[in-house]
Formats: structure tokens, sequence, C-alpha cells
């Protein structure tokens, strides 16, 4: 009787010493949570400050000459323009914006510049540790937070004048003071409307950094507007209200001021044209980008002497004949370029910049991430996707549809890899809590069998 005893009670035992570890680990995460985002902001401001200070005052690519260039006119009063003379909307503003006050406390230190970036990073790395706990724990805003810190197309891109991470941040913003506005207990209706104005504000701003994004914002006014449906059975439309004038703000300043010096109507620049026709010629490949020849097309539109306002609306024009003429080679095109978005690697211009041992580090930090997000997609029966996931999902989905109506990059693909990270860092706490747990149960019931078989015996 006493060996047939024995033998059930060292199971649970077994069990007991295996089950904490994933347990323990999850909960620490959760206890340390704010601690370990907060060491995450320290970490990104130590290695993108560090990258920064090493990179100097030197300038890599012909777009950070670009923004550059722009930034000086305007600190200088000559507003915003490439020659000091005529006035252009060929870059989106608002990452110009965002560098003048840099430039004038600094006086035009490209490293007062750069900093922006390394700023910007930090703060989303905060950002990202409240989308985190929204979205499932503490510890998923805690992972998340490191992978973002630590993430070196982040970090590289944070230290070049490109307004990618900057738009990161200031997507992450947006969505966290627009989740604040919703209705909550608790929460008055004044505090709600302030933080649906900082949202829109933050939303309009994005619009003017990344126009691809300004599409993001009105769904994220969608989202919320339903979203306090569900809450309260009701739209809260004071807040909805709020959210779109609030948005419209600043990009309807841009407009205005493009209608009174270019004589058009240009709603953010007028580089659209440009970029289509880059991704949308006979010559154009998936990873083509800026290489892509269009020459010939180039030559027509300078011996027209076309305004800057027509040139974009010739190179529109083109493109869209070009799609026309060829509807089979376009739709191959366009999933092709659907799919180099998820791509490790790009084709660069600036080929001295190009390093294959950049592009191994690239690829070993990047698909890790990607399938563990696609892995938290691929288990939504299992773990239910909380509704900041799916509009998560959604976010990423529409902008890589809509980037690769253009021409695709790595560094445009930016500000969704740290919504993917999200995504990631959530398959990993589900995997810590929920197996833990269904583990946990597995053993308190062998336990409570154990204890019945012994006390019938």
């Amino acid at each position: 009787m006493t060996g047939n005893v024995a033998g059930p009670a060292v199971a649970p035992q077994r069990q007991r010493a295996a089950l904490p570890r994933a347990r323990r680990a999850g909960a620490w995460l959760d206890r340390h949570a704010t601690m370990i985002a907060l060491v995450a902001v320290g970490v990104s401001l130590l290695i993108a400050g560090g990258y920064a200070i090493v990179l100097g005052g030197q300038l890599r690519y012909f777009d950070e000459q670009v923004y550059v260039q722009l930034t000086r006119s305007i600190a200088q009063g000559h507003g915003f323009t490439l020659d000091n003379v005529q006035p252009t909307a060929y870059r989106p503003p608002g990452y110009i914006f965002l560098l003048l006050p840099a430039y004038l406390v600094s006086g035009g230190s490209v490293l007062a510049m750069r900093m922006i970036g390394v700023l910007a990073l930090a703060g989303s790395v905060w950002f990202t540790y409240l989308l985190g706990r929204r979205v499932h724990t503490a510890g998923t805003g805690a992972v998340a937070a490191l992978v973002v810190a630590c993430y070196p197309l982040l970090v590289y891109t944070a230290t070049t004048l490109y307004p990618q991470v900057p738009a990161l941040f200031l997507l992450l913003a947006t969505i966290e003071t627009g989740l604040r506005a919703a209705p909550a207990p608790g929460v008055s209706g004044r505090r709600r409307l302030l933080m649906a104005a900082v949202a829109g504000l933050l939303g309009g701003l994005l619009t003017l950094t990344v126009p691809t994004f300004g599409l993001t914002v009105l769904g994220l006014i969608v989202w919320l507007a339903r979203k306090g449906r569900r809450t309260d059975g009701r739209v809260p439309w004071r807040m909805v209200a709020v959210l779109v004038i609030a948005t419209a703000v600043l990009p309807a300043a841009w407009c205005a001021r493009n209608a009174a010096q270019l004589h058009a109507f240009v709603p953010v620049s007028t580089n659209d044209g440009v970029n289509l026709l880059l991704g949308n010629n006979p010559n154009a490949t998936a990873d083509s980008g800026t290489n892509a020849d269009i020459s010939s097309v180039e030559k027509t539109a300078t011996d027209r002497r076309l305004s800057e306002v027509d040139l974009d609306h010739y190179y529109t024009a083109k493109a869209v004949l070009w799609i026309a003429h060829n509807p089979g080679h376009a739709v191959v095109l366009y999933a092709e370029k659907v799919a180099n978005n998820f791509n490790y690697r790009d084709q660069l211009a600036t080929s001295d910049q190009r390093s294959p041992a950049k592009d191994l580090v690239s690829a070993l930090t990047y698909y890790p991430i990607l399938v563990l997000a696609l892995l938290r997609i691929a288990l939504y029966r299992r773990w239910r996707l909380a509704p900041i996931e799916k509009m998560l999902i959604g976010t990423i989905a529409v902008n890589v549809l809509l980037l690769a109506i253009f021409f695709t990059r790595l560094r445009f693909r930016v500000p969704l890899d740290g919504l993917t990270i999200v995504l990631a860092a959530s398959t990993v706490t589900h995997f810590l809590t929920r197996h833990s747990l269904s583990r946990h149960t597995t053993s308190r019931s062998g336990e409570q069998d154990t204890a019945r078989a012994q006390g019938v015996r």
C-alpha cells in the first residue's frame, strides 16, 4: 500500500518544480514593468544618442541634405523653399517643423537636429510600453519597450535625418491620447475633450510628416467612435467633433499656405506624382525604389518647363496611363511591392551605405518579430484578439497596401515595425501567462486527485 501511494505523490511535485518558471517570468515582468520601461528609455537614449554623437554632422543621404536645406531656409526667413526664392511644397512639412526648434536653438547644428530622432525614439519606447499594457498585460508593454529600444533598424533610422521615427512617436502618441479621449468610468468629459484635442493635433502633425498615415488617423477616429458606442451605447459626437476639427487644423493651414503661394490645391506635398511614377513604369521592379529609370519622362517634363504643381500632375498622369495600358503587369508589380514591404534590405541609390553585415542584422532581428506577430494572428481562436490588437493589425495591413501603390523602401516600413513589435510581445506574454495557467490548473487537478486517492486508501 505504501508503494502505491508514493508513486502518484511525486508527479505533482515535479509539476510544481517545472510550472513556476513561466509563471514567475510573467509575474516578474508584470511587477517590474514600469521600471523595465524606464530602463528601456534610458537604454534607447544611450544607444541612439551615442551613435548620433559618432555620426556628428555628416549627412550620408541626399534626403538628409534636402531636409537640412528646407529647415535652414525657414530659419533664415526665406520660407519653405529649396533655393531661398521659389516657394515649394515638394516635401511634407511636418518633419521640418520638428527640426526647426533644434536648428534655431543650436545655430544650425546637424547633431542637434539628429537628436530629434533620438528623443522621438525614446518617446516611442515609452508609448510602446503604454500601448502594450492596453493590448494584454504590463509585461507585454515591458517586453515591447525593450525590443523597440534595442531594435537596430529603429536606432539606425532615428539617428538619420528621416521622418519615420518621429512619425512612429506621433502615431503612438496619437493612439494613446485618442484612447484617453474615449468614454471611461471616472474620467470627466472636459478631460476627455482635452485629450481629443491633443490627439487631433498630433494626428494632423503626423499627416503632415508622413502623409500616408492620414488614412490611419481617420481610421482611428472611426474606431474610437465605435468604441464609444460599444461603451455607452451611443456615439460620443462631441469627442468625434473635437478630434476631426483638431486633426484638420494643421493640414488646413498648410493647404491655405499652398493656395496662397503655389496658387493651387496641394493637400500636403507635390512629390506624390513622381513617387507614383517611380513605382509604376516599365522599368520599375518591386525593390527598384528611386533607382527606376524615368529619365525619358523627366526630359519631356523639363522641355515643357512645367511648374511644380503641373509637374506633379504630369507625373501622376503618366503613371496612371501606364497602369491603364498594362493592367496585368501593374497588378503583378503591385503584389511584388506588397511582399517587398517585408524585405530586410534595400537597393540603395547611395551604394557606399550598403553592407552585408547590416543586411544580416536586419534579417536576424526583423523576421523573428514578424513570425511572432503572425503567430499572434494565427492563434486568434486560442487567444482571442483584443480590440486594440485588431486595430493594430488593421493599421499595419492598410499601410502595407497603401505603400505598395507608390514604391517601397525599408525605412517607409519603420513606423509599422513598432506596431509589429507590440503584437510580437503580446504573443510572448500570452505564452507565458496562458500556457502556465493551463499547466497550473492541470497541476492543481492532479494534486486534488492524489489527495482524494490517499483519503480513500
